[in-house]
């Protein structure tokens, strides 16, 4: 019989998982949105539940891959800091508590990092060996591949784009700091802008608003594209990676605002930056997950 895995997606609005088989492919899935009024306790127990949904499935489990929001020491399945999107999340030794749950082996990693082995597997970075991924969802994520494996960092730390200050003094972040990308580039970043632009307005509001040529939601847009190019061309600056995988909720409503994206990067930025929208949506973090555990397992 072959062998499935289980991978898992926590986010500060939902958490998803999946059974993946070894080729990539999902065969069962299962979502919940993340209760984070009942703190950590409430978190843990709503993951317990879907992936015990799953094992029941009927399918041969080899594993339990899971890639969570914050900062993971990825040996130890703990997580080292978690902002509040998480309430309580920081400290919760995951690999520990899932494990007692399920005789099963588990791994833990970044949620970015999983979400950029899934697209480095079956998606937009398929072939790719060097190349950096940004989130653009409830937070900004982001995750370092080198050698087609993900760059940790001694704390957990490599790959936190959200956490970059391109605004020094700026809004101030439960981080600790001011002026951090996840204020200017995430979906709540974006309906801030709508809202700014125009009573009533959302972030998907906005957007179909600025692809229908509207000039209110245009001058918003030109904010947020050129907090986007800078961002962009400092990870290339930087890193000088094969590619740049944008993914997200954010973009995955690229075709309303790419090819003026594209225009405003190329003016600020000298560099040649090759930048490419992900292919794997939602599925990216559950299967890049269910590919870190069999990394682990050596499949």
């Amino acid at each position: 019989m072959s062998r499935y895995y289980i991978g898992a997606d926590i986010g500060g609005t939902g958490i998803k998982a999946a059974v993946v088989d070894g080729q990539g492919k999902i065969v069962a899935r299962r979502s919940t949105a993340t209760p984070v009024n009942e703190g950590a306790a409430g978190i843990l127990a709503a993951l317990k539940k879907i992936i015990a949904e799953l094992v029941c499935c009927g399918y041969e489990i080899g594993g339990i891959g899971i890639g969570t929001a914050g900062r993971v020491d990825q040996a130890e399945g703990v997580v080292l800091y978690a902002t509040k999107n998480l309430p309580g999340w920081t400290g919760m030794r995951l690999a520990e508590a899932v494990e007692k749950e399920f005789p099963l082996p588990v791994s833990v990693g970044n949620d970015a990092n999983a979400a950029a082995l899934g697209e480095g597997w079956h998606g937009a970075a398929a072939g790719l060996n060097d190349y950096v991924m940004l989130t653009l969802g409830t937070g900004v994520g982001g995750a370092v591949i080198h050698n087609a494996e993900a760059i940790s960092g001694r704390q957990g730390g490599a790959g936190e784009i959200g956490h970059m200050v391109i605004y020094p003094g700026g809004i101030s972040c439960s981080c600790g700091q001011q002026g951090c990308t996840e204020h200017y580039l995430s979906g709540k970043a974006l309906s801030r802008l709508a809202a700014e632009a125009a009573e009533g307005w959302d972030g998907r509001r906005l957007l179909a608003e600025f692809a229908a040529g509207s000039a209110t939601a245009a001058a918003a847009m030109e904010r947020y594209m050129h907090d986007l190019s800078l961002t962009v061309h400092n990870i290339q600056s930087f890193m000088d990676p094969e590619a740049i995988i944008l993914g997200g909720g954010v973009a995955e409503s690229h075709a309303l605002w790419w090819d003026a994206w594209m225009s405003k990067l190329a003016a600020l930025s000298p560099l040649s930056i090759k930048v490419v929208p992900a292919e794997l949506g939602n599925d990216a973090g559950m299967i890049g997950a269910a590919r870190m555990i069999m990394n682990k397992e050596g499949k």
